[in-house]
């Protein structure tokens, strides 16, 4: 009998797909099956601050997560893990995944602080990269410039949308909107944000720059033209106190 060449080549692709669908079957099984070995948990960002360590997330899952290490893989809700994660207030991205050889994995970028607030209550709280408050810690201090004195906002405004309108000029931006230029232009200025340890809102509302070097403080009244006024400043710097001193 004469074999039909065609016909025994789809007869073995044919048994071939067979075959990967019944191990894939087996393996989808074996992997919803699997009891969870353990947590690895990364903190992925390089923003180079410390305010939360794996054993950070380790906590707040264990609270709020319940049993995780040694549950059938299958039973373990990533959507939600990744919501505990983000309940961190120093967390600004996460993701939440499992891997075939039974382990959840976990990494975890952090929030980047740009300024301190110091309010007129005294109460510390940060703004981020992203216009958002976030709040201190005992555990880490972000070395970033700091705002204190007439500072009417607070950490339950939790943003910069929500500003405390200014009081005198009604056409002005709220003070901490303008702290929050501040902070943008010197992270983007690597003299000015070498040279600017601290922003002064004084009973005007007017911002004063003090600088770590000098005894001296620089009023610039608002953030409008700031880049203008900060390089008529550096042109003092350099042209005119170089040859005075900084005492005179």
């Amino acid at each position: 009998m004469k074999i039909n060449k065609k016909m025994v080549r789809i007869a073995l692709w044919s048994f071939a797909g067979l075959a990967l669908v019944v191990t894939l079957g087996f393996s989808s099984h074996e992997q919803e099956t699997q009891k969870c070995l353990g947590l690895r948990i990364k903190i992925a960002d390089e923003t180079g601050h410390y305010f939360i360590e794996p054993k950070d997330i380790l906590e707040v899952l264990n609270t709020k997560g319940g049993k995780i290490k040694g549950s059938a893989m299958q039973d373990i809700n990533i959507s939600l893990l990744e919501k505990i994660v983000y309940t961190n207030p120093f967390v600004s991205k996460a993701e939440v995944y499992s891997t075939i050889d039974g382990y959840v994995n976990i990494d975890v970028w952090q929030r980047n602080p740009i300024m301190r607030i110091v309010n007129n209550d005294n109460e510390h709280f940060y703004i981020d990269d992203n216009s958002e408050f976030m709040p201190v810690t005992d555990k880490y201090t972000s070395q970033v410039v700091v705002s204190s004195g007439n500072i009417f906002d607070d950490y339950a405004e939790r943003s910069l949308k929500y500003a405390v309108p200014f009081t005198g000029d009604s056409t002005s931006k709220p003070v901490i909107v303008q702290l929050n230029e501040v902070a943008l232009f010197l992270k983007g200025n690597e003299f000015w944000d070498a040279q600017i340890e601290q922003v002064f809102v004084n009973e005007k509302s007017e911002l004063e720059l003090i600088p770590r070097v000098g005894n001296h403080r620089i009023l610039i009244g608002n953030s409008d033209n700031l880049e203008e006024k900060l390089a008529r400043l550096f042109i003092f710097y350099k042209e005119g106190i170089t040859k005075v001193g900084w005492e005179k």
